[in-house]
């Protein structure tokens, strides 16, 4: 009799323990393809804020990185990475950019050449970044140095601020009622490129043509991206952009006599032309003005701040 009852426990125990398992492994099976969905799914696409200075190099400076012509800049930036090496990014960015001659030149020389200029900048920006250290996509932080080139279009519109000075050379050149037409137009800022300040587009120089507002560069630059965890990316980069113009600065080849300038565009397209203290009409025209030689560049540094989005791409999860 206590043979036939623990027998009979052992089948039970044996039918029971047979269900527990079975559960279980249902269990586990339902529930671990959901937990890695939902633990270790990441994304591609990254999008964020760009925020930093931006700068000109040109024929107003005399050194690539000046200081005193940085301006803030912001942005927006989405990335998307199909790869561990290789990721493609679209950024648009807002700054300004200025230039002045009286940043070096000495304000009580008669010479002095005194142009400026500033102006706001608008960059759209197409770029492949080259990961050096491939991005693992499990890892949950890490630092990771790129470098980055692409297609850049960019919107600029120069301008200078017009100061009237009565019984300067200017009015003396143009005549008092001729240059007395600007009186009230003092510290304006004017746009440049409507002015054709080197002449371009009038009967004697219909050769030189209008430069365009909105033009092309090339982006090559580098920088460093800090992971911070799967969602959250912290970058610091600097970007020059080669541009195709020697006139972001409105300021390229030769002098035009002033009085072609205001008979085709009005006297502040003269007055604005050369802002010299001092100048002699007689060999004025044809002398250097800019450097032609040289396109006009300009630089972005920034930081940016990018969320990778919840995505359905899954990660192999680790221990």
């Amino acid at each position: 009799m206590a043979r036939f009852q623990r027998t009979k426990m052992l089948r039970l125990i044996r039918k029971y323990s047979n269900i527990v398992v079975a559960t279980a492994l249902l269990l586990v099976g339902s529930t671990l393809p959901t937990n890695a969905q939902r633990w270790f799914k990441t994304s591609s696409l990254e999008f964020g804020l760009l925020g930093g200075m931006s700068h000109y190099s040109g024929d107003l400076t005399q050194s690539f990185l000046e200081t005193k012509g940085f301006k803030p800049s912001v942005g927006i930036i989405s990335r998307y990475s199909p790869g561990e090496r290789f990721t493609f990014r679209l950024s648009a960015q807002y700054g300004s950019i200025e230039g002045r001659d009286d940043w070096y030149e000495d304000p009580n020389s008669p010479t002095r050449r005194n142009l400026s200029f500033r102006s706001d900048l608008w960059d759209f920006t197409g770029a492949l970044e080259v990961n050096l250290i491939p991005m693992v996509a499990r890892r949950k932080s890490g630092v990771y140095p790129y470098l980055f080139t692409g297609a850049s279009v960019f919107r600029f519109n120069p301008e200078a601020q017009f100061t009237y000075e009565p019984g300067n050379a200017m009015e003396s050149y143009l005549t008092p009622e001729l240059y007395g037409q600007l009186a009230d137009r003092d510290g304006e800022y004017i746009e440049l490129q409507p002015l054709g300040t080197e002449g371009q587009q009038t009967t004697e120089f219909n050769d030189r043509k209008r430069y365009a507002l909105t033009q092309i560069a090339i982006p090559v630059g580098g920088g460093l991206k800090f992971k911070m965890n799967h969602k959250w990316t912290f970058g610091l980069e600097y970007g020059v952009r080669f541009t195709f113009t020697d006139y972001l600065d409105d300021v390229s080849g030769t002098y035009v006599d002033p009085v072609r300038l205001q008979g085709q565009y009005g006297p502040m397209s003269a007055a604005l032309s050369n802002r010299s203290p001092q100048f002699e009409p007689a060999t004025l025209e044809g002398t250097s003005r800019g450097d032609s030689d040289k396109y006009d560049l300009y630089g972005l540094l920034g930081i940016s701040l990018t969320y990778r989005l919840y995505g359905n791409r899954p990660v192999c999860p680790t221990f």
